[in-house]
């Protein structure tokens, strides 16, 4: 069953329950804060309507240079929850050389995670300001 969440915001954000404590996510792309490079990759509140705000999962995502990564993810505890990404996302932030501003886009494709056990890809788009800085 897809969960599908209508918003006027350019982000769009869908998960579904494959199985049990099992989630696969839909594309992503969003703007890094100072939270997203110093502590964790927050979403947007609710976007996981199917995790409950004890359940913590592993989610693997494939760079661009085909590198794989863990993430944790997981929602805050208490009725308004922003799911959260730590756990290696922040050894990932400094390889990578992320900076508040650069944008990443998460890409999902739903059958092939299912076979791959959730794998998806993770692209990095680094912000004007970042590359005038190097």
């Amino acid at each position: 069953m897809v969960n599908q969440r209508e918003s006027s915001q350019p982000l769009l954000i869908n998960f579904y329950k494959k199985e049990k404590k099992k989630l696969a996510m839909e594309n992503i792309t969003k703007k890094l804060n100072i939270t997203d490079v110093e502590r964790r990759l927050l979403l947007p509140e609710n976007c996981l309507e199917d995790l409950r705000s004890d359940l913590e999962a592993n989610l693997k995502f494939k760079d661009e240079e085909g590198e794989l990564w863990t993430f944790r993810c997981r929602a805050s505890p208490g009725g308004r929850s922003k799911p959260a990404l730590y756990g290696d996302w922040f050894t990932f932030v400094r390889v990578k050389g992320l900076r508040v501003g650069d944008v990443i886009v998460i890409i999902s494709d739903k059958e092939k995670n299912s076979a791959a056990g959730g794998c998806f890809k993770i692209k990095i788009k680094k912000s004007a300001k970042h590359h005038q800085k190097e």
